[in-house]
């Protein structure tokens, strides 16, 4: 009796939560984003968007303001440059409002009667709300100022985040369910205390770090020294800033660049930034400082302020000192030490400092603790703080981070909340650390394709204005990007793809196995591999193409949705599906090849259409098989090279027809009935051009020999 081992068997959506790509493991909030990068290539936003929305609130905030630690992570770019993950993101989100094809969602059941208060609606707080509502909780932010979105909207430059995208989010959250409440600051009115007493079951404190630190340098308190985010807060707020033509901008971070920029757009025509590090240990974002540069602000690196200097109580110039780097600190970066002697004076009209921020927990009750930084105190695991019932995450317990990790505290504090309602141990919550893997092995074999570029705005047309500086891509330039994608991790589950993309096993006989290694040779995810003589699969590379069940001369690798039998049983309907005029075509066509418009070929009536994975499953015998249906001839439509879903399916494919078209002579078949097209999801006409063009060059041929025996 022969044995089968069954070794594709585990789910795809479960193989995808066992191990994550390089992107996603780097992602702190998890996102999916080989899912949505997939369903971006064909074209499918809306399924896309969707992908994010199970993962993050903010999908078009983050898709300006993240800092992409995936795209620092992405294999990509050891080949030539990694993906622009966080323009795909902002296209998928923004697309729908572009097209005037927003829908508004239904809010959401309520699965629970138990409340949940929420202090600040800056990123981390609305995260944590979001998940709560999809959990079936009702949540209750409480915002001091008159607006939501905390230091998203308070803080970040309309030039990086224009607030009314930050409003369309927000009501889109407002349209699930969640309830704002503005001006409500938390004082002698609003307590935690009276919030607990009111009937919520639990408050999460997410009110940022939202306190500029003082350098504590003589000549602070001169009018013209400003701090930077009551800066940033009245610019944003529209409020009249007048400031000198010389701005000196004391710190290295992103909130540095953020004022050095924004003054440049206020007319000071000298912007300097000065940091006591190098530019290597700056902190702030490399593509912002680049920004920065192009907008003409200078840096001046190794310096620190010593003091302020004054004449008749206006400020004019700042003393500073030169700096060396000695061993590192506690941050792991090289200590900036001051060179005795090296004082020099920079002549200054107005000086921000953007050094540091820090929470301000002063409005706390006592059980809340705090650190000296007047960060809170939480259970790393849970986010608990010491007063029962009270969570805090963000920016409030880390110090100031990025969105993304306070989007991903946010989440975190949810499901601690969660736990902690139903009674269940809130420790045990803790997922074991996800492994990476991706089955690129040696990225200098894979084919270069440079980086579609993100069109930005002309540094002269930014000054004077608060112009958004990131345009974003159009689609078919989102499109081509997404295909640059190497696919590299665990098959995902993309929502609306299965119908592109649907589930299948590699099933692999082992009495029959030979151990040839050809499966071995001809994947290029390293997915199989031949093991004490029998071929053995990796679920989390395998990519269910197909193609490895092609290539086994012992017939002892199938698979268990794109079988023989089920291509063949197609064929067998081809005969009824054909119409009496000549030629006769059968078309086997890749699912990645287009975007969904395989509806487009219905008008070609002679023409039998078999969907499959990859053209690389395409087997010479159901070639062979469908000329002897009564095909007059054979069409394989796969991906063109660049855009191959499959590394190398396409190049498969066409060695696999040279060698048919031999068999096809032999057997008195013109080569010419068979022919390999390619074709791309951007290309819209291309299906339907290719099948009209081949049906063309088939009437000159006349009908198939087989169909005159």
């Amino acid at each position: 009796m022969t044995k089968t081992i069954e070794v594709g068997t585990m789910s795809i959506e479960k193989i995808a939560e066992l191990c994550y790509p390089p992107c996603r493991k780097a992602c702190p909030a998890g996102i999916n984003i080989q899912a949505y990068i997939a369903l971006t290539s064909q074209g499918k936003f809306k399924e896309a968007l969707e992908v994010i929305r199970k993962y993050i609130p903010l999908p078009a905030v983050c898709g300006r303001v993240c800092f992409s630690p995936c795209e620092d992570a992405c294999t990509r770019k050891h080949v030539d440059d990694s993906l622009s993950i966080r323009a795909i993101k902002r296209l998928v989100a923004d697309y729908e409002l572009k097209m005037g094809k927003y829908e508004k969602p239904k809010p959401l059941p309520k699965k629970y009667d138990e409340k949940i208060a929420i202090i600040g609606s800056g990123p981390a707080g609305l995260a944590a709300a979001y998940e709560l509502l999809k959990m079936g909780y009702s949540a209750t932010v409480f915002e001091k100022a008159s607006k939501p979105g905390g230091m998203l909207r308070e803080c970040i430059p309309n030039y990086r985040l224009p607030k009314e995208v930050l409003d369309a989010e927000i009501q889109y959250l407002m349209d699930l369910g969640l309830e704002i409440k503005t001006d409500a600051m938390l004082g002698k009115e609003l307590t935690i205390d009276g919030l607990l007493n009111q009937g919520y079951k639990a408050v999460f404190i997410a009110i940022g770090a939202q306190k500029s630190l003082s350098l504590f340098c003589d000549g602070e308190d001169l009018d013209s020294v400003l701090h930077s985010l009551e800066f940033l807060k009245s610019v944003n707020a529209g409020e009249h800033v007048e400031l000198g033509s010389r701005v000196a901008v004391i710190g290295g971070g992103n909130v540095a660049i953020d004022v050095a920029r924004t003054a440049k757009r206020l007319g000071s025509s000298e912007v300097t930034v000065i940091y006591r590090r190098s530019e290597e240990e700056m902190p702030a974002h490399h593509k912002d400082v680049e920004e920065a540069k192009l907008e003409r602000v200078n840096f001046l690196f190794l310096s620190s302020p010593k003091r302020f200097i004054g004449k008749n109580g206006k400020l004019v110039s700042t003393k500073c000192l030169k700096m060396i780097l000695g061993p590192p600190d506690e941050t792991g970066r090289r200590r900036p030490m001051p060179i005795e002697g090296s004082e020099f004076t920079v002549p200054v009209d107005n000086v921000i400092l953007a050094i540091g921020e820090a929470p301000d927990t002063s409005f706390l009750p006592k059980e809340v603790e705090v650190t000296k930084g007047s960060t809170i105190i939480v259970d790393p695991v849970t986010l608990e703080t010491k007063m029962p019932r009270v969570f805090a995450g963000g920016d409030v317990v880390t110090g100031p981070a990025s969105v993304i990790e306070a989007i991903a505290a946010g989440k975190k504090a949810a499901v601690s909340i969660d736990r902690y309602l139903r009674g269940l141990d809130l420790k045990a919550r803790g997922k074991e650390e996800i492994p990476e893997k991706k089955w690129v092995t040696s990225e200098v074999l894979l084919e270069k394709k440079p980086a579609q570029p993100v069109p930005c705005l002309a540094s002269p047309q930014r000054f004077g204005n608060f112009r958004e500086v990131e345009l974003g891509f159009d689609v078919e330039a989102g499109v081509r990007e997404a295909h640059r994608c190497l696919f590299c991790g665990p098959c995902t589950q993309c929502l609306e793809l299965e119908d592109l993309c649907e589930s299948d096993d590699v099933l692999v006989d082992e009495d029959r196995c030979i151990a040839c290694t050809n499966c071995e040779k001809v994947c290029e995810y390293g997915a199989i591999k031949v093991e004490k003589s029998v071929a053995k699969v990796d679920d989390a590379l395998c990519k269910s193409c197909g193609t490895c069940a092609v290539e086994c001369p012992a017939l002892a690798i199938s698979m268990t949705n794109f079988t023989n039998e089920k291509i063949l049983a197609s064929m067998k309907e081809a005969p009824t599906q054909w119409g009496k005029s000549e030629p006769r075509v059968l078309a086997f066509i890749c699912n990645w090849s287009h975007d969904g418009n395989i509806d487009q070929l219905k008008e070609h009536q002679n023409t039998h259409v078999i969907p499959v994975k990859c053209a690389g499953r395409v087997d010479p015998l159901h070639i062979l098989q469908a000329f002897w249906v009564g095909a007059d001839g054979v069409l394989i439509i796969g991906c063109s090279s660049s855009d191959c879903h499959y590394a190398s399916g396409a190049s498969i494919a066409e060695r696999r027809a040279e060698e048919t078209r031999k068999w096809l002579k032999a057997v008195g078949i013109a080569s010419e009935r068979l022919q390999i097209e390619k074709t791309s999801a951007v290309d819209k006409r291309g299906l339907s051009e290719i099948l009209m063009n081949y049906t063309a060059s088939l009437k000159g041929i006349g009908v198939s020999p087989l169909q005159k025996i």
